[in-house]
């Protein structure tokens, strides 16, 4: 407050309520963690649409349309961990869910199907390939390894193993993260 003429008065510049400008640590956490959960999860869809290229030649063989005409490329027979994987993209939505109410529950289900149907074939996968990365590895000729364009199947494999772990688990982490700050803290009880 102002005086009329003369000069403010001492305290009211504003400068003493610059505590009560600050936010909640809880409600920064969910605002930052709730930004990178969705980009996680935009980079779950990439992936997603990657592998459904992969699998689209089983796709198509499977609804009996051929496009053998229009493109002839030879990929590897898809393997179980990779329809399983498919599966994970069925958890965004509660994930989608959770974060528009700050809802614990969708989000607990996020956690627990990324987990089962996320990282689990990815684990799976990691087995599956082991030998045949080794085979890539200590290959002294390289005509008998299976190729696509060019470039190694099992290379290209792995670093989709890789790059899939390593966004998975940030989005667990981020999704974990959100439960936290959602999850009311308990008080010490009176007695």
């Amino acid at each position: 407050m102002a005086a009329r003429g003369g000069t403010r008065a001492k305290g009211t510049d504003g400068n003493d309520f610059s505590h009560r400008e600050k936010v909640a640590s809880h409600y920064q956490i969910s605002s930052d963690n709730k930004r990178r959960l969705k980009t996680s999860i935009f980079f779950h869809l990439l992936l997603f649409v990657f592998i459904v290229l992969k699998l689209s030649t089983e796709i198509l063989n499977y609804f009996k349309i051929s496009l053998k005409n229009v493109y002839d490329i030879a990929l590897p027979k898809p393997s179980l961990w990779e329809w399983i994987w498919l599966s994970s993209i069925l958890f965004i939505i509660p994930a989608c869910l959770a974060l528009r109410r700050n809802n614990i529950t969708p989000m607990k289900i996020y956690v627990g199907g990324t987990f089962v149907c996320g990282i689990c074939p990815l684990i799976s996968a990691i087995i599956y390939h082991s030998g045949d990365l080794k085979v890539f590895l200590t290959a002294d000729n390289t005509d008998k390894i299976e190729k696509f364009y060019g470039i190694p199947i099992v290379l290209i494999l792995c670093v989709f193993v890789v790059v899939t772990f390593l966004v998975h688990s940030l989005s667990l982490m981020f999704a974990i993260n959100l439960i936290r700050a959602w999850t009311p803290k308990k008080g010490k009880k009176k007695m």
